[in-house]
């Protein structure tokens, strides 16, 4: 689990943990005869049958359309169809060489797909465990009914307390947002800024959402980089 620095209303701050959960898969895909549906990774071909290398050998004309269909040059006998275990992704060139240092280059296209400004893109560095700035506690509460018709939640982490502490904590975060069935809008700063989870990673919109039951709580923390908009009136 991760740490998260987030404050309340009343501007009081802690750590609390961050947990990504997946619910338990409950179906299975079958075979006709009932049984167990398994996924393999297996080899397709090497980067000596890569196109590339094709093209090198027979040309990019009739000489290749003839060996694809007589020859299989395509299919490596001793490799083709083996099963992979263990994988990595590596990057590679044109030549189908490993490449060990990248320059990354952000491009902007215009509608016809032709690139108008290339620059390099700025460092951006996560900004949901930075100790003396939580994320803040807006005070925009937003019908849970409305939300859901405004935005588009790509992913959800649990909050979770390590202490008594932070228990009554979370658990009066929830509180509040349970009995107004609505979700808080929580940012970077107080204007909402988007939340950052990892260094140069993705902008998100945060939403809190509570829900109790007796002594027990449950805060989820709803990310968002989609907002729904109606059509424009003719």
């Amino acid at each position: 689990m991760r740490n998260i620095h987030i404050s309340n209303e009343k501007k009081r701050d802690s750590f609390v943990k961050l947990d990504f959960t997946l619910a338990p898969k409950r179906w299975q895909f079958l075979t006709p005869n009932k049984q167990k549906v398994h996924t393999y990774k297996v080899v397709k071909f090497t980067n000596q049958e890569a196109l590339s290398k094709l093209k090198e050998r027979y040309g990019d004309g009739n000489a290749l359309a003839e060996a694809l269909i007589n020859e299989d040059p395509e299919i490596n006998l001793e490799l083709t169809g083996r099963f992979l275990k263990h994988t990595f992704k590596i990057l590679v060139n044109p030549e189908q060489k490993i490449i060990h240092h990248v320059s990354i280059r952000e491009i902007r296209y215009n509608p016809k797909d032709e690139p108008i400004e290339e620059k390099i893109p700025e460092e951006v560095f996560a900004n949901i465990a930075v100790e003396g700035k939580p994320l803040i506690w807006t005070g925009k509460f937003i019908p849970k009914s409305e939300a859901i018709k405004k935005f588009v939640f790509v992913r959800k982490y649990q909050l979770k307390h390590s202490s008594g502490i932070t228990f009554d904590f979370l658990y009066d975060m929830a509180k509040q947002l349970h009995e107004k069935n609505a979700l808080m809008l929580i940012g970077a700063d107080n204007k909402g800024a988007p939340l950052i989870l990892s260094n140069n990673g993705k902008p998100y919109r945060g939403f809190l959402e509570g829900r109790i039951q007796e002594d027990k709580y449950l805060l989820i923390l709803h990310l968002s980089n989609i907002e729904l908009k109606g059509l424009p009136n003719d």
